[in-house]
């Protein structure tokens, strides 16, 4: 028996090295749990289609009421928009238009999940927002939980990006991808002496600590649950020690990305928007945020 498993696990190993590991990261479901409209909530499907000719599947909640800004989720690493779908529920009736996207291979978008090629997936709804006249004047917020958040950095710390976007909330993200890997690893009394040579193989080029700096001049809130037994706090407390000002931190309680949907980690984001991220009056200039909002861990 433990030939087997000696025998998988170096197969598996085997398998990392010649293929990449990136696709550990991703674990898409194609049905749909729910629709926005099972909640009440107007939607609209939107289809993004790459150059290539792959198309990528999202869903677009308009706001009740006036437009306070629109926010672009990105989610978590399992199932689907139809899953995460909660975590964002709220933001209508907030007057916050959401962009939902589903990676490649998640739900009804084609393709197979992996980085790099991920990335291009984020990029191309953050372009369409841009283009599709659908923003106005109104602020532009992405929202990325735990995977998706660390994905969210890495493209939002390309050139040119940072100035498209006008608050950044993050939820549960990790700090690296090696870090990541050994704290799962360790948790098995089975993976635990495997945890150096699988995170070895890791993307570490793309690790949200080296580029979350980038992000400098544009308001951070992030928010890292002291109970979460997937992405422990420590990653949150890297995160916000390497990313420049304005910043701001939540230490949540409970479980993994699951703080925004706390009534009160709901009006704690209301707030932090309201203030860094408001919408434009008309012959107002806001270009000059108050204080931010500290929070201690």
């Amino acid at each position: 028996m433990l030939k087997r498993i000696g025998r998988g696990l170096s197969l598996v190993l085997l398998s990392l090295t010649m293929t990449g590991c990136t696709s550990l990261f991703f674990y898409p479901m194609e049905d749909w749990v729910q629709n926005p409209a099972r909640q009440g909530l107007a939607y609209e499907d939107v289809v993004l289609i790459h150059e290539d000719g792959l198309r990528i599947h999202g869903w677009w909640l308009p706001a009740r009421g006036e437009v306070q800004g629109t926010v672009y989720f990105l989610h978590g690493n399992a199932q689907n928009i139809s899953t995460h779908m909660m975590n964002v529920a709220w933001l209508p009736e907030a007057g916050y238009q959401v962009f939902m996207l589903d990676y490649r291979g998640y739900g009804l978008s084609e393709g197979e999940p992996s980085l790099p090629e991920v990335f291009s997936d984020i990029r191309l709804g953050l372009d369409w927002l841009h283009n599709s006249g659908r923003l106005g004047q109104a602020p532009l917020i992405v929202f990325g939980q735990s995977l998706g958040g660390a994905m969210g950095v890495k493209v939002l710390a390309e050139e040119g990006n940072p100035e498209r976007v006008d608050c950044v909330l993050l939820e549960a993200v990790f700090s690296g991808y090696s870090q990541i890997t050994r704290d799962a690893m360790s948790q098995s009394w089975l993976l635990w002496p495997f945890q150096w040579p699988v995170a070895a193989l890791m993307p570490d080029q793309w690790n949200p600590e080296d580029h979350i700096g980038k992000l400098a001049g544009t308001p951070l809130f992030l928010m890292h649950s002291s109970e979460d037994q997937i992405v422990p706090l420590k990653h949150g407390r890297a995160l916000f020690d390497a990313a420049g000002e304005p910043k701001a931190f939540r230490k949540l309680e409970g479980d993994h990305i699951a703080g925004s949907r706390s009534q009160e980690v709901q009006s704690d984001i209301r707030s932090f928007l309201q203030r860094h991220c408001p919408a434009p009056e008309k012959d107002q200039d806001v270009s000059a945020p108050g204080e931010l909002r500290r929070y201690r861990f």
